[in-house]
């Protein structure tokens, strides 16, 4: 338990918290730009003085959020391969943010305005 304990420790020496941190942080930007996007497709007005629609802007939204959703994925799965832990271990920690990652764009999509 203390050895657990000690590499814990030195996790949080290396900015263990911070990276979680920016990491969720940017999975939430990626979210709600994602939710702005699929409620501006929904909305019939015009943006820009009447230059653009919000179909338009809405898809633009979409795209750059699956963008940035998708560099911020692979940045994260990039982080925990790097690990040196069992193959088995990575693979379930992989898993878990794979899916921690999707349910929380799907929270977010879910809270959109109508």
């Amino acid at each position: 338990m203390r050895k657990l304990w000690h590499k814990y420790i030195d996790l949080l020496e290396q900015d263990l918290c911070a990276k979680v941190f920016d990491n969720v942080k940017n999975l939430l930007v990626c979210a709600l730009l994602f939710a702005a996007g699929t409620s501006a497709l929904h909305s019939e007005k015009t943006i820009f003085v009447g230059l653009l629609g919000t179909q338009v802007a809405g898809a633009g939204l979409i795209l750059i959020s699956a963008l940035l959703m998708f560099l911020n994925v692979t940045d994260g799965l990039r982080r925990v391969a790097s690990m040196r832990y069992h193959k088995l271990l990575l693979l379930a920690v992989w898993a878990f943010y794979l899916i921690v990652a999707v349910r929380m764009v799907q929270l977010v999509w879910g809270f959109r305005a109508d």
